[in-house]
């Protein structure tokens, strides 16, 4: 019999049940890929995060969504795993104000874990290199393939590629029309099949919370996620985005975003560009921790 320990954490938020929900294993590198496949089917999450060791770094991360598919990055599966390390006191973690250095399948990236100024753990990482252009589809066969009311769709803002993650982002009218938003799934899995497609961004600068600046959905249908409450590893791209399309006042370099409203699941994230040529992305987040537990089998 073996036995890991595991944390279930909400991400991107500081309130029970919002956000979006993750479970970490920690020590994970007596479990097989297929085992690792089976324990996030069997949690049914969007994606479970696993800890192991690495050569290079003081820790690798792997994640895997419910249908059993590796991802390179998951963000809320990361700030689950740096919520569990601060609540586990792991990699010299007793007390905030610890950086790492954490082996992803998309690269090596800096993390931290700090406090702000009521207390409250600050989970903090930078976004995967992060590479837009204009995608090589056209904007009205991309919603048509989604099954999407084109009336819902602002027509004048881009259709962007983010190549690193296989992201395409793309804006809703307004914040109403972005809630009555819905895809057409079978379609939508066949159009993102063609060049693995990993998820749809839909944004708009109109928000529900008034501190935050942009409200997003992110559809994930190829993995088996109809809709993330909260997607993490799209908001550099979101962020290269909004900032190619001139969505900031100029000299702003501190952007929140909110998501999930519309699903019930209200989470936000900061987002800061620590570089600009190139783009660089720093990522700050809250997490609700709600229960630690152990799998044994």
């Amino acid at each position: 019999m073996r036995s890991y320990t595991i944390h279930h954490i909400d991400a991107f938020t500081q309130e029970i049940f919002s956000g979006n929900p993750t479970v970490t294993v920690l020590d994970a590198d007596t479990l097989s890929v297929d085992e690792m496949k089976k324990i996030a089917m069997e949690m049914h999450l969007s994606e479970c995060g696993f800890i192991l060791p690495s050569e290079k770094a003081d820790f690798r991360l792997r994640y895997f969504t419910r249908s059993g598919d590796e991802v390179r990055f998951c963000g809320h599966a990361t700030v689950g795993a740096l919520c569990a390390i601060a609540t586990e006191g792991r990699f010299g973690c007793s007390s905030p104000g610890k950086n790492f250095y954490v082996e992803t399948n998309a690269g090596v990236l800096p993390m931290s874990i700090t406090q702000d100024s009521r207390g409250e753990y600050i989970y903090s990482f930078d976004a995967p290199k992060i590479d837009l252009s204009v995608a090589p589809y056209k904007l009205e066969e991309v919603i048509e393939a989604l099954g999407i009311d084109p009336e819902l769709i602002d027509l004048r803002q881009p259709l962007m590629l983010e190549k690193t993650n296989n992201y395409l982002y793309f804006a809703a009218k307004n914040l109403q029309k972005l809630g009555e938003i819905q895809l057409d799934f079978p379609s939508a899995i066949r159009f993102a099949s063609q060049d693995q497609i990993v998820i749809f961004c839909i944004a708009t600068p109109e928000v529900f919370d008034g501190k935050n600046d942009i409200h997003a959905r992110g559809f994930a249908p190829l993995v088996g996620v109809p809709e993330d409450p909260f997607t993490g590893s799209m908001q550099g791209g979101l962020y290269a985005y909004i900032q190619e399309n001139q969505w900031l006042s100029p000299g702003v370099k501190t952007v929140g975003v909110e998501q999930g409203h519309f699903m019930g699941c209200p989470g936000e994230i900061q987002m800061e560009a620590i570089c600009h040529q190139p783009l660089e992305v720093r990522l700050h987040a809250h997490a609700f921790h709600l229960f630690k537990a152990t799998l044994t089998f």
